[in-house]
């Protein structure tokens, strides 16, 4: 059986895309979580409302440690700890968990439920 040069173009480049694709998606380990995030401040912009700035500065920590944040000039308090692979925060207002794709040196992309969040978080 021959195939067209055409033919090995095509499947040539589904292939380097799926490859590209399957690793653009590596959500980072328990492990490189708790290697990144603690002892770091996190800022962005609120994906509730699409404007308001937040910053968040991760205590220390083996499995779990404080936060103190603030979201538009609003200051509180909030504790983060890793479940499986998924970094999660929770306050007396919310308790949330994400995946997490780090897409630069200090930046990344946040999955909620399976769906990238809008805004990215970058690491001061």
């Amino acid at each position: 059986m021959m195939i067209s040069l055409k033919s090995f173009c095509i499947a040539a480049a589904v292939t380097c895309l799926t490859v590209g694709f399957a690793h653009a998606q590596e959500f980072m380990t328990k492990k490189e979580l708790l290697a990144t995030f603690p002892g770091s401040t996190l800022y962005g912009i609120s994906n509730a409302d699409g404007k308001t700035p937040w910053a968040q500065a991760y205590g220390k920590g083996r499995k779990k440690g404080k936060i103190a944040g603030n979201h538009g000039g609003d200051t509180y308090e909030a504790t983060w700890f890793v479940q499986d692979d998924l970094w999660c925060e929770e306050s007396e207002n919310y308790s949330s968990c994400w995946q997490v794709v780090q897409t630069g040196d200090k930046e990344f992309q946040v999955y909620k439920d399976g769906q990238p969040m809008k805004n990215r978080w970058k690491m001061k």
